[in-house]
C-alpha cells in the first residue's frame, strides 16, 4: 500500500494521471515497482540520481559514496549502471540509505548496491575504487590485488591479496562489520557482538544486510619485492610447469607469492615476495632458467603492496585469458589442510557486443578443469566468491554445516526475506544453493 501524499504516491501521479504519455512510453520496460522507487528517491533526494540512455528493468541501483572517496579521486563508473538498472542513486550517509531501503521495501523494487570494484557478473554489484592510505602510518591493511579492486565485495566474499599466506584471506582480517538491517536497525556484527552474523558474512556475500562499514586488522607495512617478466607463449606448457613449482614453494614459504597471465602475444609471470631478500627465493629458478623470456617489464624491485598494486594495475588490452595461481591457507571453518587455487579471468573492450559469448568461454574453460581436477581425486569444492561465475554454486561448494547456519542467520535478521527477493544478482541462498 502506497501511503497518499508520500515521495511515492506524488511522483507516481503523473504517470498514472497521462501527464507525461511520453516519458511513459519511454519507461514501458520498466517494472511498475521499480519506477515507483526510482521516482521515490529522485524526489527524496534531487540531484542525487538518474537515468541511464538504455532502460532496464532490472531495478534500482544504490551507489554507496564512501567519505574517502574524495581523497582518491574517485572516477565514478556509470558504463556497467545504464546496461543493468532503471534507475540509480547516489547516497553519503547512513540515513539516506535507510529511507531509500525503506523505499526499495514499501515499493517491492528490485535493487542492487554498488560500493566499489569491478564484479562483471550482470546485475552484481561493482563501480571503482575506494582506499584508505595506510603507507604514512607504516601499515598495512589485506586488499585485493590491484587498484581496481572494491574493498565492499572483497571481503564479503573472501578477497584474496597477492600474498595470502601471511594474513589471509581478505574477511579474515574483518574485526567489525557495521550492518543496515531490512527492518532499518544498524547493527555491530563481530566476536562478541551478532556473533552469528559476524561468521556468516566472513564469504556469505549480500544476504543478509548491506554493510556501510568495516573494521579491519592491519600490519606492519609489508615490504614487498617484485619482478614481472614477458615470456614467449609458444613455451606455455614450461611456463605451466614452472608455476607448479612455484605453487609447491608456496606452500612451505608464506611470503612467495606468484600471477602467471596468458596475453595475445606475451604470457606475465609476476614473481613476489614478502621481505626484501639479498637473494631471490631458489623456487623462482624454474623461471629464471626459462629460455623464452622476451623482456623484463619490472626488474627487480623493492617496494610495498601500494607499488605492486599498480604495478599490476589493468591494462587496456583488446583480449586477455589471465590465469592467476595462488596458495592460501582458507579460514579453519572451512579447511585446514593448504590448497591451491586456480582463476581463470577473462577480459575484452567494455563496447563489446557479445559479453554472452566471452562469459559462455570462461564458464567452458572452468568446467573443463574441475572435469581434469574430479578425475585425478584433486578437486577443492571450495569456490571463492570473490573470483567466481555467475553460474557457478559458490554457496553451495561451502557445505551442508555452512550452509546451515548461512539459512538459519539469513531467517533470523531478515525474516521477510528483502535481500533474497528483492535484490537482482549477487549469490544468493535463494538461487546459489
Amino acid at each position: 500500500m502506497i501511503k497518499k501524499g508520500s515521495p511515492v504516491d506524488e511522483w507516481a501521479s503523473p504517470i498514472q494521471g497521462g501527464k507525461s504519455a511520453g516519458k511513459f512510453l519511454d519507461l514501458a520496460l520498466i517494472s511498475a515497482n521499480t519506477l515507483l522507487a526510482r521516482n521515490a528517491t529522485r524526489m527524496e533526494y534531487p540531484g542525487k540520481g538518474g537515468s541511464p540512455k538504455d532502460h532496464s528493468p532490472a531495478g534500482l541501483l544504490v551507489y554507496l559514496e564512501s567519505q574517502y572517496s574524495q581523497q582518491v579521486k574517485v572516477k565514478r563508473n556509470r558504463i556497467i549502471a545504464s546496461r543493468y538498472s532503471a534507475g540509480y542513486i547516489y547516497l553519503s550517509n547512513i540515513a539516506e540509505l535507510k529511507e531509500a531501503l525503506a523505499i526499495v521495501k514499501k515499493t517491492g523494487s528490485k535493487f542492487a548496491v554498488r560500493t566499489t570494484g569491478h564484479n562483471p557478473n550482470s546485475g552484481f554489484s561493482s563501480a571503482d575504487m575506494t582506499a584508505v592510505p595506510l603507507e604514512e602510518q607504516k601499515l598495512s591493511a589485506i586488499g585485493g590485488r590491484d587498484q581496481q579492486v572494491g574493498l565492499g565485495g572483497f571481503l564479503l566474499g573472501g578477497g584474496m591479496g597477492a600474498l595470502p599466506n601471511l594474513y589471509g584471506l581478505g574477511t579474515d582480517g574483518v574485526r567489525n562489520f557495521e550492518v543496515l538491517l531490512a527492518d532499518g536497525r544498524l547493527v555491530n556484527a563481530n566476536a562478541n557482538e551478532h556473533a552469528d552474523l559476524y561468521r556468516v558474512l566472513k564469504g556469505g556475500g549480500s544476504n543478509y544486510g548491506i554493510v556501510t562499514r568495516f573494521d579491519l586488522d592491519t600490519h606492519p607495512l609489508i615490504r614487498v619485492q617484485y619482478t614481472i617478466n614477458l615470456y614467449n607463449p609458444d613455451d606455455h606448457e614450461e611456463i605451466n610447469k614452472a608455476t607448479v613449482a612455484v605453487q609447491k614453494a608456496m606452500d612451505k614459504d608464506p611470503k612467495i607469492g606468484l600471477f602467471t597471465n596468458f596475453n595475445n602475444g606475451f604470457v606475465a609471470v609476476g614473481l613476489l615476495y614478502g621481505d626484501i631478500s639479498a637473494e631471490p627465493p631458489s623456487a623462482f629458478e624454474s623461471f629464471y632458467n626459462l629460455k623464452s623470456l622476451l623482456t623484463t617489464a619490472f626488474p627487480t624491485t623493492n617496494g610495498t603492496l601500494l607499488l605492486l598494486a599498480q604495478a599490476m594495475g589493468h591494462t587496456k588490452v583488446s583480449q586477455k585469458r589471465a590465469i592467476a595461481t595462488m596458495t592460501t591457507n582458507i579460514s579453519q571453518g572451512l579447511y585446514e589442510e593448504a590448497s591451491r587455487w586456480w582463476v581463470f579471468t577473462c577480459e575484452w573492450p567494455q563496447e563489446g557486443h557479445n559479453d554472452a559469448a566471452a562469459q559462455q568461454a570462461v564458464y567452458t574453460m572452468s568446467e573443463k578443469v574441475q572435469s581434469l581436477a574430479e578425475e585425478r581425486q584433486l578437486l577443492l569444492d571450495f569456490k571463492c566468491m570473490s573470483f567466481a561465475t555467475a553460474a557457478q554454486r559458490v554457496l553451495r561448494s561451502y557445505g551442508p554445516e555452512n550452509i546451515r547456519a548461512m539459512q538459519k542467520t539469513a531467517a533470523k535478521y531478515d525474516p521477510e526475506g528483502v535481500f533474497q527477493n528483492l535484490q537482482h544478482g549477487g549469490f544468493l541462498l535463494s538461487n546459489n544453493l
